[in-house]
């Protein structure tokens, strides 16, 4: 058990540097290869913010731990989406944008939508997984024409830009030696995480889909908190919660995609009649709120906390059971 700990944490830990270590990347070399830095921040963030998601759930896919993939999918947005977006509150209030609240709110909706509607008959097949896919392409045409006609979501971009310390100083090649170590911790970090995670489950009596839903989900979002919470530091909160609603649809769409077309995902009732639908409540909540005056309150921060406080006591407590003995 006490190995099992230690490799978990362990994986956890790889996770997290490798994760962060190419991120610190992304942008200089961008700028040296000379790729739009719009493109490559707005999207290359959320996306390589999401290589945990993307590891573990494939990892647990390819081992038939379809409720661990799904869970940690699901839970890890969940988890951005209430307890990091709260926190960001709690530090300061959140100001966001028109473009913020009607594209990326949004398509975060619809996506998390669409799954619950393709996994509704209890399975998500590789036909499914192209279709996540092929769903996302158009956000990414939606976002680079909005950044070329919007001089502030240019401004947004240098901001995220500058959230990771350049270090121009470090030579090209060592960047890409740099990134692909951190590519390498997060395969070997995912690889420890899920093995460990699974003893320690089993050990604890902890059912897969709660171990992907909290335990997973609560780890492998350490990236998004990180990175919203030092663009909260720096007084751009409307970069934290624009990074955490793209890199929610990137996840939902993108990696489950890849997860569903590596072995098709078997979709539990838990997921379908508890989670993805109170995942898209609490995204119809969080619009609702910044809606009113265009801004998070650190009040309306402590309703996201009661929302990912119940969602974890339900998944802990197989709130979906006894739902259905409800008359």
């Amino acid at each position: 058990m006490v190995i099992a700990v230690l490799l978990f944490l362990g994986g956890l830990a790889l996770l997290l540097a490798g994760s962060e270590l190419v991120t610190r990347q992304i942008g200089p070399i961008a700028h040296r290869l000379r790729i739009n830095e719009l493109v490559v921040t707005v999207l290359g963030v959320s996306v390589l913010s999401s290589l945990p998601e993307l590891m573990i759930s494939s990892v647990a896919a390819l081992q038939g731990q379809s409720d661990v993939s799904l869970g940690n999918i699901v839970g890890s947005n969940f988890v951005t989406l209430t307890f990091v977006t709260a926190v960001c509150a709690l530090i300061r209030p959140i100001e966001t944008t028109l473009q913020i609240k009607d594209r990326e709110s949004s398509w975060m909706i619809l996506s998390t939508t669409l799954v619950l509607v393709l996994g509704h008959d209890g399975r998500l097949g590789r036909v499914d997984g192209i279709l996540l896919i092929l769903c996302y392409l158009p956000y990414i045409v939606s976002v680079i024409r909005g950044a070329l006609k919007d001089q502030a979501a240019t401004q947004t971009t240098q901001t995220l830009h500058q959230a990771a310390p350049a270090g121009r100083t470090i030579p090209f090649a060592l960047r890409i030696l740099l990134m692909l170590a951190g590519l390498a911790a997060i395969v070997f970090g995912a690889d420890w995480a899920v093995s460990g995670g699974q003893t320690m489950g089993q050990a604890a009596g902890i059912p897969p889909l709660a171990l992907g839903v909290v335990l997973f989900a609560l780890g492998t979002s350490l990236p998004e908190l990180s990175i919203a919470v030092n663009a909260t530091l720096k007084g751009k909160s409307e970069v934290s919660i624009g990074e955490v609603y793209a890199s929610n649809t990137f996840t939902m769409m993108v990696v489950l995609g890849i997860c569903a077309i590596l072995r098709p995902l078997e979709v539990s009732q838990s997921i379908t009649h508890f989670a993805l639908p109170f995942l898209v409540l609490a995204s119809v909540i969080i619009q609702g709120l910044i809606t009113t005056g265009m801004r998070l309150s650190r009040r309306e921060a402590l309703v996201l906390l009661v929302l990912y406080g119940f969602f974890v006591y339900a998944n802990f407590n197989d709130v979906l059971s006894w739902t259905f003995k409800l008359p």
